[in-house]
Formats: structure tokens, sequence, C-alpha cells
């Protein structure tokens, strides 16, 4: 196991078969980890912002989901009141 990074070793001329036989991960894990060290040397941080955009989206979803759930199963939980008077209980 090596304590460089997949850009490293490219770097270095190891091609991506090569550079996930020695972190032990498949080849496109490489290609994405490759692009993504590339992207935050740049300055990009699009895919970053993309990913954390989505994980968001995700929760929210989950969110609705275990509310209507809980909806349908007849209970009722105390939400917090998005109004004028923010985080008062009902």
């Amino acid at each position: 196991m090596t304590n460089k990074s997949a850009l490293e070793l490219f770097r270095e001329g190891l091609d991506y078969i090569q550079i996930s036989q020695a972190l032990k991960i498949p080849v496109p894990d490489v290609e994405r980890k490759i692009h993504a060290l590339r992207s935050a040397e740049k300055g990009d941080t699009s895919q970053e912002e993309y990913r954390d955009r989505l994980h968001a989206e995700q929760e929210h979803r989950f969110e609705l989901k275990r509310r209507h759930v809980a909806r349908m199963a007849g209970r009722r939980e105390p939400l917090a009141y998005v109004g004028k008077e923010w985080g008062k209980q009902f």
C-alpha cells in the first residue's frame, strides 16, 4: 500500500491499471479521483458543490418520505412552525 495519491502516481508515469492495483480500487474510481484532484488544484469546486447539493436534496426527500409515512401511520410529530414565530412548537 502506498501513501501517495492517485494523481501523484499518475504524474510518476503509471497508467490507470497500475494505479488501481497499487491503491486497490477499481479503475473508474482512479479516473474520478485523478479528475477531482486536478480540478481541486485548479481551484474548481463545482464538483464538490454539485455533490453537496445532491446530498442536500436527497436528505430533503428522505425527510419528506419519513413525514409522509408517519402521517399515513397515524403518528403526528411536532414540527417547527416556519413563519413569524420561528422555532415555536405546536
